[in-house]
């Protein structure tokens, strides 16, 4: 007999893994590994955008990226105005 749970399971499992760079930041990733894969996708061409779509909120308040050991991010955060720690 099919267990319905279990196949539901691994469907969500799927759907979950096969997000792309559009999707925005993928809850394991680092900052420098979401600006980095959102810097490589086509529909992301500036920092800005990109930097959208990787920073965290928190109760309201967009955070600074922590670009630590990414001096190239840190370079484009600093022309385009936006905050981060290194």
């Amino acid at each position: 007999m099919i267990n319905y749970k279990i196949v539901t399971l691994i469907f969500a499992g799927l759907f979950l893994t096969a997000c792309n760079p559009e999707m925005g930041r993928l809850p394991l990733d680092s900052d420098v590994e979401c600006l980095h894969k959102e810097l490589s996708s086509p529909d992301h061409p500036s920092f800005r955008i990109a930097a959208n779509f990787c920073q965290k909120m928190e109760n309201n308040v967009l955070q600074p990226l922590h670009l630590e050991n990414a001096p190239d991010l840190q370079q484009q955060a600093e022309k385009a105005g936006i905050a981060y720690t290194s």
